[in-house]
């Protein structure tokens, strides 16, 4: 169970740092998009080395895509409501 949980948390991390990059992009700013960027990808590292040691585990795709869909859209409302306020 603490492997599903872990796997989760990692996962919406991931795709919610994925989704702030993205929008990142789209802003006038540098520091923003570098501190999105530097969450991203060290995210990323820890999602895959997690894949790597689960990857036999079929409940871990479910985990995987359950949470970066949640990851996705909940920092999409985050990022719409409080970082590209106007």
């Amino acid at each position: 169970m603490i492997e599903i949980l872990k796997m989760f948390a990692l996962v919406v991390l991931q795709n919610a740092s994925f989704t702030l990059v993205s929008r990142a992009r789209n802003s006038n700013s540098l520091p923003f998009h570098a501190v999105a960027s530097v969450m991203s990808n060290g995210i990323w590292l820890l999602v895959i080395k997690n894949v790597v040691q689960n990857f036999d585990k079929p409940v871990m795709m479910g985990v995987y895509l359950v949470g970066s869909v949640i990851g996705s859209l909940a920092m999409h409302h985050i990022s719409m409501k409080y970082f590209e306020k106007k």
